[in-house]
């Protein structure tokens, strides 16, 4: 083998694994990205999979309570739609036996019913405890044209009782509810007032005798307050561990209704034209002769000021309500949402309340509610969403009631602050022209997310601050959406469209570490443009994986590329960079080491090219050199020839 193979056998194995290294490091890259992908999509699911802390009741016997309750009512109102008939029921109000506790039933009059009516109506199941609270053991029904009120005595104070409360009240009402039992407060077309005053508030509460303490358990359902129809107030009030399962018994329920004349009962007219009602047990005191009948009511409003609810199943529940007001309140640590507006909730508004803690949502407007104000709210730290809009159609096409394919909208947030949700700060599903503006997001996997096909909404001059992944995400079908003027610090992704329609304009995202703004799929009608973009991810604006859409004139000169085994792999170990080092040394160790004694002891290059000197000292006789013979001559030619090998 000549000198120079070695060199070029090095070269070209040199050249073959600097393109196997590249290809290798390629091929990582390629890899790491997709599982950074996967990772976000897992992610993605994993959030979207988020529903909020587990209920802990018993769904068969809760759910069999709820309809037991429903019958119970659709009862009462057969008796009071008959009670014309029915000389049995006298002037004033009258009992039924209905299940295991008697049901109080309250008809119009001018005057509301008070405190002290009830304890002369009720005086062995409303009874005064001995640190001042109230005990009720038996339901009340308040019919229409009736009034309830739960009100201190005119310029009482908070009393110094003793025994355990929730609190130091003007008013201490405690609903019993046990294993065996619960009672109720419910109105059918009448109207409750909860009227506490600063110095002496309410507290309505759930209560076991036995334990002496509020009823922590649902599965054998649990005492509640429900409106039906009619009107509803309260102020300076505490209500608190109330309700089960359903919105309806949910522990504070404001429900319309269009229920009326016809319950299905059972009526036997006698010979004189009158009815009895079968099965009903009433203990009248008098004759009656202005009796109510059933209420023609649909719809339910409601104030609600200075309300604190606490550990009920639902905080708030409302549906078919009009001009519900709900301020200056507090709804925590519900077992499901905090506050409810279910269905054809119109005109309404929240302001100056927090819904924090709830196991699931912290404020939720579902289909068919619309035109309501939510200002200067606060939900904080609630199992899934702080808010949810829910403005999508009731149906998609024909359906066995004939509901309109109407989306709905005109719903408004401004000045709220959604912070530590587990899920997004506001979700908007569906619906058109929604406002979502100067308010604050902190925290939460992502702030406000809108999908849907929602149409004409607004996100703007908002605050966001460390989302977990997307600071504003508009996705799926979504169309006109307007995504403006907001600040964004931190997070995975300030902006994220996917297969929608936005204009992304003068919003100011810094310190993101993925991308700044991102379009994926069909982003056909999205303007990106006028945006300050600065942080340390993988490119500002990514548009990679997006069909159409427009980026305009973008600030971007404050990005910087993020330091990590992806990025330092595509800045330095570059393909030409791999092949150019592995040749470098390749030809390095075949210069040093020659072949053929790269098995042995390194040599001196140039050994085979010593001096003469270097076998002798250079030093001869004058004999030596003197004329020979020819046979001396050859003798010494011998001799010299010996001295030299």
């Amino acid at each position: 083998m000549s000198r120079r193979q070695p060199v070029v056998v090095g070269l070209f194995v040199g050249l073959m694994v600097g393109l196997v290294v590249a290809v290798i490091a390629s091929h990582l890259t390629a890899v790491g990205y997709r599982a950074a992908k996967t990772a976000a999509t897992a992610a993605s699911a994993a959030a979207t999979s988020i529903v909020g802390e587990p209920y802990q009741g018993d769904p068969a016997q809760e759910a069999r309570l709820v309809q037991s309750e429903s019958e119970r009512l659709v009862y009462v109102r057969t008796v009071a739609a008959a009670a014309r008939w029915n000389d049995a029921i006298t002037e004033g109000p009258y009992r039924l036996r209905t299940g295991p506790v008697y049901t109080l039933v309250l008809p119009a009059r001018p005057a509301p019913y008070t405190l002290a009516d009830l304890q002369q109506l009720a005086p062995e199941t409303f009874v005064v405890q001995p640190n001042g609270a109230y005990l009720l053991s038996e339901s009340i029904i308040v019919l229409a044209g009736a009034t309830l009120e739960l009100a201190p005595p005119e310029g009482s104070m908070q009393p110094q009782r003793p025994g355990p409360t929730l609190a130091e009240p003007g008013v201490e009402l405690r609903l019993e509810s046990n294993e065996e039992s619960f009672v109720s407060i419910v109105t059918m077309g009448g109207s409750l007032s909860v009227a506490g005053t600063a110095e002496a508030p309410v507290v309505m509460t759930s209560w076991n005798s036995t334990l002496g303490a509020y009823d922590a358990r649902t599965g054998d359902g649990r005492s509640y307050v429900r409106v039906i129809g009619g009107h509803a107030t309260l102020s300076n009030a505490t209500i608190s561990h109330l309700g089960f399962w359903s919105g309806n018994t949910g522990g504070l329920s404001l429900t319309g209704t269009d229920v009326s004349g016809n319950f299905n009962a059972t009526e036997n007219p006698d010979a004189s034209g009158s009815q009895n009602i079968a099965g009903a047990q009433l203990l009248p005191p008098g004759a009656v002769e202005n009796p109510a009948t059933a209420p023609e009511y649909s719809f339910v409003s409601a104030g609600i000021d200075n309300v604190s609810l606490i550990g009920n199943a639902f905080g708030l529940f409302v549906t078919s309500a009009d001009g519900v007001v709900v301020r200056n309140s507090t709804i925590s640590q519900s077992l499901v949402d905090g506050l409810v507006f279910h269905r054809f909730v119109t005109d309404s508004s929240v302001t100056h309340t927090v819904s924090e803690d709830n196991a699931v949502d912290g404020f939720s407007l579902a289909r068919s509610s619309a035109e309501v104000a939510f200002t200067r709210v606060t939900a904080e730290g609630n199992g899934r969403n702080g808010m949810t809009l829910d403005g999508e159609s009731l149906a998609t096409g024909p359906s066995a009631t004939g509901t309109a394919v109407e989306h709905y909208g005109d719903n408004i947030v401004t000045n709220s602050t959604f912070a530590d949700n587990a899920r997004y700060g506001v979700e908007i599903r569906g619906g058109d022209n929604l406002v979502v503006s100067s308010s604050e997001f902190t925290g939460n996997e992502s702030g406000v997310v809108v999908s849907e096909a929602a149409s004409d909404v607004h996100i703007t001059d908002n605050e966001f601050d460390d989302q977990t992944r997307q600071s504003v995400a508009v996705r799926d079908t979504v169309g006109g959406a307007e995504v403006t003027g907001n600040v964004i610090q931190g997070g995975d992704t300030g902006v994220y469209v996917r297969n929608a329609a936005a204009e992304v304009a003068d919003n100011d995202i810094d310190a993101v570490s993925n991308h700044g703004i991102s379009l994926i799929g069909d982003v056909g009608d999205t303007a990106v443009s006028d945006n300050e973009v600065a942080g340390f991810g993988r490119v500002p604006i990514y548009t990679e994986e997006s069909i159409g859409g427009t980026v305009g004139e973008n600030s971007t000169r404050d990005w910087r590329p993020a330091m990590s085994l992806q990025t330092i792999v595509d800045s330095v170990f570059q393909p030409l960079t791999l092949v150019w080092l592995t040749l470098g040394l390749i030809v390095l160790v075949t210069a040093v080491i020659p072949a053929g004694q790269r098995r042995t002891s390194i040599k001196h290059p140039y050994a085979e090219r010593v001096p003469l000197t270097s076998y002798s000292r250079g030093v001869v006789s004058r004999d030596s050199i003197a004329r020979p013979s020819p046979s001396g001559a050859r003798a010494q030619h011998g001799v010299a020839k010996a001295d030299h090998e």
